[in-house]
């Protein structure tokens, strides 16, 4: 077979006087291709970013084809004439690109007028998924990316073909769909730029099976919200898909062909990448690093590292047992610190009915003259966490996406060629790389700048805030626009 195909590209360029330059086994055989029909067999989603990843995949009855097999004259040498588009669709009959995404492509984060009502909607989001996550996932040093989940279920809800579950959705998510994609561009504008101290970038990407026919209409609600979109044959190009999410958090081995978890049945990946590198506003020396205790939440401790600098603020949120202060990067984002103000407290427990995302006005702290010093000493660590949403999202009342006898998210496909297929959730899950050390914080998932300045000749006196984070601590990194994109807690940092 391979020496007919080449026997056909050699005669093909001798016949047009061109070379072509593309590797001819992916020329498919002459065989028939069957567009498969499938009795009541469930399929499912899968989404994965570098961040998450989510699944709908088909269950019931294992998918499985028969190939005619081909006649004794199926194959045979022949000269015939081929445009260029026909050979690129040859090349490439196993992987299509369905849309073209234009990403903003700037050099620093773009601000934008973030409404109360957007505000209220995503904080309330991004509070109820990690008040869930803390109380169903119970691992130490956790951390999650927001706005990869929330950019996931964004882009499933315009696929969902039950009424109760969008409204459930809808209301999870906040906003209407119109409005999402409003406030999803902004999102995009404040974390989407290169520069030298500091990148923050979210990708996108559906990859559909080539063995249904995908909703046109579908895609081009995926294109609003920035999400690339490609249908291939994921038993001979899912490692298309591992590069990828490689690319996006610039890790050649974030993610493997394994973290796929590609079944027989499943038929639809979605990806939301966060990469976010920042260097701090005001660095920390290396030179001034101490090695001190860290008091855990069972009443023992562990020596590790400290950080330490001092900085200016012009505020911070005192809330009686804690107190919630930032730190500044330089490209304008910033990260929130929320700590007990004794040792024997539990974060999690004072925080617990609290949405954490947005400040309470009447417990903000001004300073008396011009600024509020700061003398922070934090631990240096990096971790890693994974996280499989499905306790989760059980717990906050959606666990029925994942029963394969619902018909969840058939708007993701042509209802007239896929109608006795169950679309539903398979998996949903998110791998986090952190980083905090003295250059400032590396966030991979599958950030105002405070002005400081040198003492002079002259002394006022002026409010001081000593914090050390020496037990268990929130931190929430917020872009530009003072939106929360990534969160995650410390509770050992030696873990």
């Amino acid at each position: 077979m391979k020496k007919l195909k080449e026997q056909f590209k050699k005669d093909f360029e001798q016949a047009n006087n061109v070379e072509l330059s593309f590797d001819v086994t992916q020329l498919e055989s002459n065989q028939p291709h069957i567009r498969h029909r499938m009795r009541p067999l469930h399929k499912g989603l899968i989404f994965a970013s570098a961040g998450l990843a989510l699944v709908l995949v088909v269950a019931a009855i294992p998918l499985s084809v028969m190939m005619l097999a081909p006649k004794s004259d199926s194959v045979k040498l022949a000269r015939r004439r081929y445009s260029v588009n026909e050979i690129e669709i040859a090349k490439s009959n196993t992987f299509e690109r369905l849309n073209d995404v234009q990403y903003p492509n700037l050099n620093h984060p773009l601000l934008s007028d973030i409404s109360e009502e957007e505000n209220d909607a995503y904080s309330n989001f991004t509070n109820l998924t990690y008040h869930s996550l803390v109380d169903t996932s119970k691992e130490d040093n956790m951390s999650y990316c927001a706005v990869g989940l929330y950019s996931v279920l964004n882009e499933m809800t315009a696929s969902v073909s039950r009424d109760d579950l969008k409204d459930r959705l809808n209301n999870l998510l906040g906003l209407d769909e119109t409005n999402r994609v409003t406030f999803y561009e902004k999102i995009m504008k404040a974390n989407s730029f290169v520069d030298e101290n500091a990148t923050t970038q979210i990708k996108n990407a559906a990859f559909f099976t080539n063995s249904l026919d995908y909703s046109p209409s579908y895609v081009d609600y995926l294109t609003s919200l920035y999400c690339e979109a490609y249908q291939l044959d994921f038993k001979t190009n899912a490692n298309k898909m591992v590069e990828w999410v490689n690319k996006a958090v610039n890790d050649d081995h974030f993610i493997d062909k394994g973290f796929l978890g590609l079944r027989p049945d499943t038929v639809l990946y979605l990806f939301s990448t966060l990469y976010f590198k920042s260097a701090w506003s005001n660095k920390f020396l290396s030179s001034d690093n101490v090695n001190d205790d860290f008091f855990l939440n069972d009443g023992g401790k562990v020596t590790t590292k400290y950080m330490k600098h001092s900085y200016f603020t012009n505020q911070y949120y005192d809330y009686d047992s804690y107190i919630s202060f930032k730190d500044y990067y330089c490209d304008m984002s910033s990260v929130t610190y929320i700590i007990p103000k004794k040792t024997e407290d539990n974060i999690f427990t004072l925080t617990k009915d609290i949405n954490i995302f947005q400040e309470n006005e009447d417990n903000k702290v001004l300073p008396k003259n011009h600024h509020i010093t700061v003398n922070l000493q934090t631990p240096k660590f990096k971790n890693n966490a994974s996280i499989d949403f499905r306790l989760c999202l059980e717990n906050l009342g959606f666990g029925d996406m994942y029963d394969d006898n619902y018909d969840s998210f058939h708007g993701a496909f042509n209802p007239e060629t896929t109608n006795n297929i169950n679309i539903y959730l398979q998996t949903l899950k998110q791998k986090n790389q952190v980083e905090f050390n003295e250059d400032g914080t590396i966030v991979k998932s599958v950030t105002m700048a405070a002005e400081g300045g040198k003492g002079g000749s002259w002394r006022e006196e002026v409010d001081t805030l000593d914090v050390k984070l020496n037990q268990p601590f929130i931190y929430i990194i917020k872009d530009a626009n003072d939106t929360p994109i990534f969160v995650g807690h410390i509770d050992n940092p030696q873990a």
